[in-house]
């Protein structure tokens, strides 16, 4: 699964980070893209500085789970389950489930893959970019 702030750089997404208004960083581990100018780095990834106006969209990837009709962020993925977030909702909905306290106001819940309805990948704009279009 997949997470974090992501960028499209001509057509293909890639790990970003912003060092300043106009300039970007672009990350990958696909030895391929050195052939398009990524370099190597001593982290065993491949880097790419670009321009602002060389990215169409940057966006943060997270995903949601739908369970009994019910809206959860979704934490981490292993093996056949997943971990739930409590953010979304009240003491009721925390109780009710049996999630756990694991900071104040944050609570979490490992839930089997079958129990879930839907897990939703949710792409959000960032940095003033447009989202990207599907």
């Amino acid at each position: 699964m997949r997470n974090g702030i992501w960028a499209l750089y001509k057509g293909k997404e890639y790990e970003v980070i912003k060092h300043d208004h106009d300039n970007y960083e672009l990350f990958t581990k696909d030895p391929d893209t050195a052939q398009v100018g990524f370099e190597l780095d001593m982290t065993g990834y491949y880097c790419k500085h670009v321009r602002r106006n060389e990215i169409s969209s940057v966006y943060d990837i997270r995903f949601q789970a739908i369970m009994n009709g019910l809206e959860f962020p979704v934490f981490r993925e292993e093996d056949n389950r997943v971990l739930l977030g409590s953010e979304l909702h009240g003491p009721d909905v925390i109780k009710h489930y049996g999630f756990v306290q694991v900071d104040r106001f944050e609570y979490e819940k490992w839930v089997d893959k079958n129990e879930i309805k839907k897990i939703e990948e949710i792409k959000i704009p960032m940095w003033g970019f447009p989202a990207p279009k599907n």
